[in-house]
């Protein structure tokens, strides 16, 4: 009988233990990537792209980390305080890598592989 107490407190010990790590790891949203979208447009807040066909919205600011050719010589240009405007434009292709948040998707980095060629 004693072993069985033993056995059941050294059970909910760990199971106790477990419950806060679970949780801190389930609180992170896992980071995705949509590649190869092409901009269908874009505002202060937001980020339409096309990928294979499909439209997809992301949520953008000023956490949003731009990269690509030339975007270090703009934001300098800027005061290092660009707009995504000035760096992403429509027709861009672009790899997006975002978090689902609450059904929001939150585009963290925004990387341009090519400028669109008609602007």
């Amino acid at each position: 009988m004693r072993i069985a107490g033993v056995i059941v407190a050294s059970v909910v010990a760990l199971s106790v233990l477990a419950l806060p790590a679970a949780a801190v790891g389930q609180s992170k949203p896992k980071n995705q990537m949509l590649p190869n979208g092409t901009v269908k447009s874009l505002s202060a807040s937001s980020l339409v792209v096309n990928a294979q066909g499909k439209d997809t919205t992301f949520a953008v600011d000023a956490s949003t980390q731009v990269i690509g050719k030339g975007v270090g010589t703009k934001s300098k240009a800027k005061g290092d305080k660009p707009a995504i405007g000035d760096l992403v434009k429509e027709g861009d292709r672009v790899t997006v890598t975002y978090q689902d948040i609450g059904g929001i998707l939150h585009a963290s980095k925004v990387e341009v592989s090519a400028k669109n060629a008609t602007r």
